[in-house]
């Protein structure tokens, strides 16, 4: 197994990515929102719904089933906002699913468009509330969690991810095909 992380402050589009690369690329996409719903649990509700912190003793569980399930030949794995913190970082580490992250996508995005965003998705955690929690949350995490990352050999790329999703999914790809994931693209001349 072989897997890529995306990372981005909340709307800078790291699901809309991993799908489209999921799709066209048939690799299995885990959404680490949609893993944690999919539990069932009110405390984790609540929190995703009011940008707090999801206990990472909740959620590691479910994440290291997935990682098992998908775990079992040569596919190609896309992770969405995972690891969320240091501590789930840590324990990619510890339990050596480093060792199958190939590379870190950082999707930059100004904070104003994030803003525009997360307006136009109307989703119930999407209020201004949460969504400073959580922008406060990333922004605390990413710079230490990049070195980390770094640290333990996984490649770590920053990209535009502003304009179309097609023309950020272009920027991703190139990054992917520096990485050997995907072919290199064939220009005209």
């Amino acid at each position: 197994m072989s897997m890529i992380t995306l990372f981005g402050a909340p709307g800078a589009g790291k699901t809309v990515q991993g799908r489209l690369l999921a799709d066209k690329y048939h690799w299995e996409w885990v959404s680490y929102r949609d893993l944690l719903l999919s539990l069932h649990d009110r405390d984790i509700r609540y929190a995703l719904e009011h940008g707090l912190f999801i206990d990472t003793d909740k959620a590691i569980p479910a994440i290291k089933e997935t990682l098992d399930e998908l775990n079992d030949g040569r596919r190609e794995v896309v992770l969405d906002g995972f690891p969320a913190d240091y501590q789930q970082l840590r324990w990619l580490i510890d339990n050596k699913q480093i060792n199958n992250l190939t590379g870190a996508i950082v999707l930059r995005v100004p904070r104003g468009e994030l803003w525009r965003r997360l307006v136009a998705r109307k989703r119930v955690d999407d209020t201004r509330a949460a969504i400073e929690r959580r922008q406060d949350l990333y922004d605390r995490n990413i710079t230490g969690m990049i070195r980390t990352l770094t640290m333990n050999g996984v490649l770590v790329r920053e990209v535009n991810g502003e304009n179309a999703p097609e023309d950020v999914l272009e920027r991703v790809e190139d990054v992917l095909a520096d990485w050997g994931m995907v072919p290199k693209k064939q220009f005209e001349k």
